[in-house]
């Protein structure tokens, strides 16, 4: 990339050599569904949150722009390179295509074919030289190419399609996501928040921290986020939640200390081990350093209720559902108006995260 925006077929034009640089790296950084022509306007050439393709061809013309310079570039002496850069017509996901060299073709002699030999005045038949290859010899690794591609291709818009319909869900018909934190919190937790704002704004919806310019704007139109060092989400004695994390007043069964200094405590509904008093096991037996709890209620799924023990958890388990490769799988399904859904991340002393989820009953 580097390459080739140095030489003289990108230098004329800084903005070309800028949309080059931006897809390839939202590509390297795994984010390709971001580069579509809206999100590409906003973020790379500055378009505000009403900015609609249909009306304004900027990208589309940029992006012929550089294809056209990258034909030029590999067209020319300077453009032999390992690897080559491809931006498919229709399309703003780059393709980084390994270069094959043109291998001069040779003609072989057909059988039957008369050649002379090295005694004057002597012609002699050439035997076949290729010997015949079945048909299927040939396409068996193509379909074996096609079947792998196939199967990964699936999977990939399985997970995509999850993601996307959790999202779809939580903003549809808004146009603002409300950062519920409080005052005290809000310094410690800033970095934490930045995966919801990243994925706020690939939907085109503008994300603020409560009581910060909403002016005007309409309670339906808002999706909202409650995040807190182990508020409970609600009521403990409520059957629909498998999972209470909360202060702990004597710090017994507790988890680890915030930023705040509050002792935590994660209470398991489910729990049938008498002695535990309730702790959810893997804490108990002390494999748990930190945890945070996400909490859907059927009545307002359009507000995720975020706690956690410590900045780090909370942003462990926001990056598991704004990062699309991460979100788990079977979530969207039973997110409706029955069922309250939990999501737990916990790291263990080895320091892997793991993800366990649960849904309750009306």
């Amino acid at each position: 990339m580097e390459r080739v925006c140095a030489s003289v077929h990108f230098r004329s034009s800084k903005r070309s050599c800028e949309f080059l640089q931006y897809i390839v790296r939202v590509t390297l950084d795994g984010r390709m569904d971001s580069l579509k022509e809206r999100s590409i306007g906003i973020d790379l050439f500055g378009r505000d949150s009403s900015y609609e393709p249909s009306s304004d061809a900027t990208v589309r013309v940029r992006a012929n722009e550089v294809r056209k310079r990258l034909s030029s570039y590999y067209a020319s002496p300077d453009g032999s390179s390992e690897l080559r850069i491809d931006l498919p017509t229709g399309s703003y996901v780059p393709r980084f295509v390994p270069y094959v060299a043109e291998t001069p073709r040779i003609t072989l002699p057909h059988p039957g074919q008369l050649a002379l030999t090295d005694r004057p005045g002597t012609l002699l038949a050439v035997p076949s030289i290729v010997p015949p290859v079945n048909a299927l010899t040939l396409v068996r690794p193509a379909l074996l190419a096609l079947v792998v591609c196939t199967l990964l291709l699936r999977h990939q818009l399985e997970n995509r399609g999850d993601y996307l319909r959790f999202w779809d869900r939580i903003f549809a018909g808004r146009s603002a996501l409300v950062l519920s934190v409080s005052p005290q919190d809000r310094l410690s937790l800033a970095s934490s928040l930045y995966p919801l704002v990243w994925v706020a704004g690939r939907y085109g919806v503008d994300a603020t921290l409560q009581g910060d310019s909403l002016t005007g704007t309409r309670q339906e139109a808002l999706a909202s986020v409650q995040v807190s060092y182990a508020a409970a989400s609600g009521s403990p004695t409520d059957p629909r939640l498998r999972w209470i994390l909360a202060a702990s007043p004597n710090g017994a069964g507790a988890v680890n200390s915030s930023s705040q200094g509050t002792i935590v405590t994660l209470k398991d509904n489910k729990s049938v081990d008498p002695g535990s008093g309730g702790q959810f096991d893997a804490l108990h037996g002390g494999r748990a350093t930190s945890v945070a709890l996400l909490t859907i209620f059927p009545e307002d799924s359009a507000t995720l209720h975020v706690q956690g023990t410590d900045p780090e958890a909370i942003r462990s388990l926001l990056e598991e559902l704004t990062v699309e490769r991460n979100f788990p799988s079977g979530v969207v399904e039973r997110l409706d108006t029955r069922h309250t859904m939990q999501l737990l991340m916990f790291r263990d002393t080895a320091g892997d995260w793991h993800r366990e989820v649960s849904w309750g009953g009306v």
